[in-house]
């Protein structure tokens, strides 16, 4: 991070904006998962285009982050999404919660994206540690 106020500001926002798209999206493809296992309908284009939505909001941000100074949060996200995509082609309408390596990588990628959401509130918002040798 930097010492410059101004930048420290529109990194703080640019993080919180991140981490509320990340949550509704987040919140989005769990409504989308929930409804096609769920759901009796015969047809789940729409969640599927929400779902690739959401895929493609975490590529968003975790390509960004690679870029800039959250390049470890970056990768994490790309595993996570790179589960979530092997996951959810064995989940289907009928699919219950179980301990299947599909539903497990699935599950683990919700956890990240949430886990995401308050790493990025905290990053934006709390002040950076202090290094040794920056000190006035």
């Amino acid at each position: 991070m930097t010492h410059n106020p101004e930048a420290r500001s529109t990194e703080a926002v640019r993080l919180t904006l991140a981490a509320a798209v990340t949550l509704l999206a987040t919140v989005t493809a769990f409504a989308a998962f929930d409804d096609i296992t769920t759901g009796n309908e015969t047809d789940y284009t729409y969640e599927y285009i929400g779902l690739i939505g959401c895929a493609l909001w975490l590529l968003f941000v975790s390509v960004r982050l690679l870029r800039t100074r959250h390049a470890m949060l970056g990768a994490i996200s790309l595993v996570a999404l790179a589960a979530a995509a092997w996951g959810q082609r064995a989940i289907r309408p009928g699919t219950t919660p179980s301990f299947e390596p599909h539903y497990v990588a699935t599950g683990l990628a919700f956890a990240w994206a949430l886990t995401l959401v308050a790493l990025l509130l905290c990053r934006g918002w709390l002040p950076p540690p202090e290094r040794e040798g920056q000190r006035g």
